[in-house]
This record gives structure tokens, sequence and C-alpha cells, in this order.
């Protein structure tokens, strides 16, 4: 079981994430960037985020910072070449386009779990 932390995800998202990893007994934590401490970082396994991408890449730097290893997806809506480089760019594990399909998810958490480093850019 890991601890899966969703930052300002769009409610669709959420509730599809929640329910594909309900079935694998994930814990899920939802919240806002700034609702987001060193105590959360600790406790956490991967983060999935989205919002302003100022924010996302605010607190993916925070997270680089703090806990380098820390898998950190982005996913969004934004279709921009430009966006997903500056996410990569920044330390994210990953970046992915809504909508979600379970498999992906499913995917990213295998991944994760494996161990650091497990998980692919694209």
């Amino acid at each position: 079981m890991a601890n899966v932390f969703l930052v300002d995800l769009e409610q669709a998202t959420t509730d599809q994430i929640s329910k594909t990893l309900a079935v694998e007994h994930h814990r899920i934590i939802q919240g806002k960037t700034q609702d987001f401490g060193t105590r959360d970082l600790r406790q956490a396994d991967i983060i999935f985020a989205d919002g302003n991408p100022a924010e996302y890449l605010r607190l993916l730097r925070w997270v680089r910072n703090e806990r380098p290893s820390l898998p950190f997806v982005v996913v969004t809506r934004i279709p921009d070449t430009t966006a997903w480089l500056d996410a990569l760019e920044a330390g994210a594990t990953d970046f992915c386009s809504q909508p979600l399909e379970a498999r992906q998810i499913h995917w990213l958490m295998e991944s994760v779990l494996r161990g650091p480093g497990s998980v692919g850019a694209g």
C-alpha cells in the first residue's frame, strides 16, 4: 500500500485515480498546493499534480529539493510540448494527459513501487 497524494487535480481525475487505486488499497490524500507541507512530503510515496503550471512547477522544485527521488507525475489537460518539457526539466517523473486510463494509473503505480527511477518519461 502506498500513500498517493493528489494535488490540485480536477475532481473527475481525482475520482478516477481514487477509484482505480482503491482496489489495491492505496491511501489517497487530496489537497491543494498551499496545503502541502514537510510532514506530508515525508509520508508521500507518489504525487500526482495539476493546476496552474507555475504552481505545480513551484511545488515540484520544492519536492525535488527536499526529496529528490519522490515520484512526481504531472497530470494535465494542457496539450503543450513546452509544458511537458518544462515539467520534465524541473524534475517530473512523468507527464500524462487527461483523461487517464486505468491501465496508465496501474502502470505508474507499479513502476513507482518497483523503486526509484523506474517510471519512464512520456
